[in-house]
């Protein structure tokens, strides 16, 4: 008893794809098992949702096992078109992690500007909704071969990835449909912080919707099964967006959200500098130090007046913004000092400096909470 609940606790590394490590929770277990029983046992009755198809016993545990997997197999490439987007955006991704009601790309930062934001949260609705469409067009193929049992498979297949990519889209957070509402809020507003905090209370009453009907689609239908689901999912949903509410409360300091800073050398040229650094890193500013010192600020923005044929003979230095008290902060400094220089320096970013005056970070406009 002691060994199965330490294997459920625990979070197994169960492949790595592009060099991204995919584990599922052990409690996923639990749910996969379900699954397979309660699409084994419509298969034995030949309910609505089988198209009306019966097999034996050993043939539908058999479906049950193989329709379950490739349902889960639909959540992992929800995660992982989240996880391409993401890459192609210049944001690393630390796991793709399968738990019980879903799954999770856990990137490494927020991307850094709301365009980006909506185009990695689309990605994963995007792909249930093409899954949904190859399976309904799988299922049209094999009716017409009267390969029934298969359509059957396919139906259930096209049917869960069709309501997968609604739910999905549904504007709260941490929902796909709530990083789309943070992405629109983000853009209009121009704060990540208000936008995040709007769409996690967004996310808790969609939270305490889903908990109301479950307990009503119990009390009236009499379905322990799904209005059970429905109330895991709410309290699952409620308490995602009271952490990430709860992460932002406490992220007071400079120190609780900066990034190591990627710092450039003063003698680098403009040319090294572009065909060197420029297309591994996607930043716009970038802090120029040398020996833990900082120097000042390189801005792209301020290359752009730069003739391409002086890139060769000009050096950071000569291009860089030099240093001054509105382009740097010290680490222990209160976030909202921060904001409030950042909001005035013109480039939206900070150096931040320990109190022996080196270099140890980087903040802009996008980093207003401690990382996933």
């Amino acid at each position: 008893m002691v060994k199965t609940f330490d294997l459920l606790s625990r979070k197994l590394q169960v492949a790595s794809v592009r060099g991204i490590p995919v584990r599922i929770d052990g409690r996923w277990l639990i749910v996969f098992a379900l699954s397979v029983v309660v699409v084994a046992l419509n298969f034995m009755r030949g309910t609505t949702t089988t198209r009306l198809v019966r097999v034996d016993e050993m043939a539908a545990w058999a479906i049950g096992i193989f329709t379950t997997f490739i349902l889960f197999l639909s959540i992992f490439g929800h995660e992982l078109a989240h996880a391409l987007v993401a890459r192609a955006e210049g944001i690393e991704i630390e796991e793709i992690m399968l738990h019980p009601f879903g799954g999770l790309a856990r990137l490494r930062h927020e991307p850094d500007e709301p365009a980006a934001e909506f185009r990695i949260a689309i990605a994963g609705p995007a792909s249930n909704f093409l899954f949904a469409l190859l399976a309904f067009g799988a299922m049209s193929v094999a009716a017409i071969g009267r390969f029934y049992v298969a359509a059957a498979v396919f139906f259930i297949i096209g049917w869960w990835n069709l309501l997968i990519a609604v739910f999905n889209l549904l504007p709260g957070y941490p929902l796909d449909g709530g990083r789309l509402l943070r992405a629109f809020l983000w853009q209009r507003t121009g704060h990540l912080h208000e936008a995040t905090r709007t769409a996690c209370l967004a996310g808790q009453l969609i939270a305490a919707v889903l908990v109301i009907f479950g307990l009503y689609f119990y009390l009236r239908f009499g379905d322990p099964f799904m209005g059970l689901w429905a109330i895991l999912v709410g309290l699952f949903l409620w308490d995602a967006a009271r952490a990430v509410l709860r992460g932002r409360l406490n992220a007071q300091t400079v120190a609780d959200v900066m990034r190591p800073p990627l710092a450039i050398g003063p003698d680098l040229s403009i040319s090294q500098f572009v065909d060197q650094v420029l297309p591994f890193h996607r930043q716009t500013i970038f802090p120029v130090a040398r020996g833990g010192s900082l120097y000042g600020m390189l801005v792209l923005e301020d290359l752009k007046g730069l003739p391409r044929e002086s890139w060769p003979r000009t050096r950071v230095r000569e291009a860089m913004r030099p240093v001054e008290e509105k382009l740097f902060i010290e680490a222990s400094a209160p976030l909202w000092r921060a904001a409030e220089i950042m909001r005035r320096n013109g480039i939206g970013a900070l150096a931040v400096i320990d109190a022996d005056g080196h270099l140890v970070g980087f903040l802009d406009h996008t980093q207003r909470r401690k990382p996933d």
